[in-house]
């Protein structure tokens, strides 16, 4: 490993200030700094995190792993000084357990999640989804598409990795209207998956090339090798941002530009480790059928919501958001115009056991969904059932003062 001490983690002896959480090449010259020390004979690291601003997903999934895996198998020890109150709240130096914190369940966003079993993907999948829906307005295709890129490079790691676990971490930037994906794992990484294959690829690099490729696996008994190919044409066709690196190979991909390098820092022959980071934004239609080769999955989220007419119901009384505050009817809202994205049906908002709501709910709902769609475009897209008298009148005030300064 080169001798020079990385600019982004300075190292004294055994204490490593951390300079940056905002930067993937941290993650390199975060092993390239505790392999030194270690060829010191340290064995116990302090780790400073008094320089840090701002955290992001590719650099706290993969930091978060790198830690629990020198502690498990290295018996390294870590003590940390001046952590900032919002790192810890990304649970970057201890991840929660998907498992046993049933609290992804309603805020899966800014932290760190172990995984390791496929019913918690789908269970965190889920909760992203949900996120997601209600953050923003996102144009066609792109929650099935992140739900598909979720759930494939998720089950990779499960099928993949030789390991037991990964790690995920998902942020919403509001600014620039994009969904931001880290996920993580310590295994054997790509090139050795693929080393035995008919593949048999000759560097990192490489193999993570190969791996993009239609149809690419190392066991057709145990996958058909859509997962990277597909994510790699999901991001492509949203113009999105994707970076895969795995043991000494890094591939970046974004619109028309790939970048690559032989030379990342990694955790040894055996654990090349693999990171996917990918960002999909929100404002940018996705053909999935055109993405996955003509292939367009059946969208279970959304009929699941279908009844006997095949009308989308809504159920009101089964958000946990309420129906008192703005807050909670421009969430709803943004999740109803997204389902409108996804199907042609209607959409029947059923306020069945709802005895009240606000009325800067109603306006935020049911007005400035008469606003965006039209009059007509909103009687012939949407029903309301099972308003009471007093959610009636509510209602029919707001839309009528929303409509008269629109």
């Amino acid at each position: 490993m080169p001798s020079e001490i990385p600019a982004t983690v300075n190292r004294n002896a055994n204490i490593l200030t951390i300079l940056s959480l905002s930067s993937p090449f941290v993650i390199g010259n975060f092993i390239r700094a505790i392999y030194q020390g270690n060829e010191c004979g340290y064995t116990d690291f302090v780790l400073d995190f008094s320089n840090i601003e701002g955290v992001y997903p590719n650099v706290c999934a993969p930091f978060a792993g790198l830690i629990e895996y020198y502690k498990e198998n290295r018996r390294f020890s870590f003590t940390y000084n001046n952590v900032p109150d919002f790192l810890s709240r990304t649970k970057t130096l201890a991840p929660s357990v998907v498992e046993s914190d049933d609290t992804h369940r309603r805020f899966p966003l800014n932290v760190v999640w172990k995984f390791s079993s496929a019913e918690e993907v789908n269970s965190l999948v889920d909760a992203y989804l949900d996120a997601v829906s209600r953050s923003a307005v996102c144009q066609g295709g792109v929650i099935q598409g992140i739900e598909w890129c979720l759930n494939e490079i998720m089950d990779n790691v499960l099928q993949h990795a030789a390991t037991t676990h990964g790690y995920v971490m998902g942020q919403i930037h509001s600014t620039s209207q994009h969904m931001a994906v880290c996920i993580y794992d310590h295994g054997q990484g790509i090139l050795n998956s693929l080393r035995t294959s008919m593949h048999a690829p000759t560097n990192a690099v490489d193999a993570i090339t190969i791996s993009l490729k239609e149809g690419i696996t190392r066991d057709k008994n145990i996958g058909q090798g859509n997962g990277m190919w597909g994510l790699n044409n999901i991001v492509r066709s949203n113009s999105g941002l994707l970076n895969i690196t795995s043991g000494s190979g890094f591939v970046g991909i974004r619109v028309h530009e790939t970048k690559t390098s032989t030379t990342v820092p990694y955790l040894s022959s055996e654990n090349n480790c693999t990171t996917v980071d990918f960002q999909i934004d929100f404002d940018k239609g996705i053909s999935i059928a055109n993405a996955l080769g003509g292939y367009e999955p059946v969208n279970f989220r959304i009929e699941n919501l279908e009844d006997e007419r095949n009308n989308v119901v809504y159920k009101l009384t089964e958000k946990s958001s309420g129906t008192g505050t703005r807050q909670s009817g421009v969430a709803i809202r943004n999740e109803i115009i997204n389902i409108s994205n996804q199907t042609t049906s209607v959409i029947v908002l059923d306020f069945n056991g709802v005895s009240l709501i606000s009325s800067s709910f109603a306006d935020e709902l049911i007005g400035k969904l008469v606003v965006e769609y039209g009059f007509i475009g909103f009687t012939q897209r949407f029903r309301l059932s099972g308003m009471n008298e007093t959610i009636q009148a509510i209602t029919n005030r707001s839309v009528f003062q929303r409509l008269s300064v629109s």
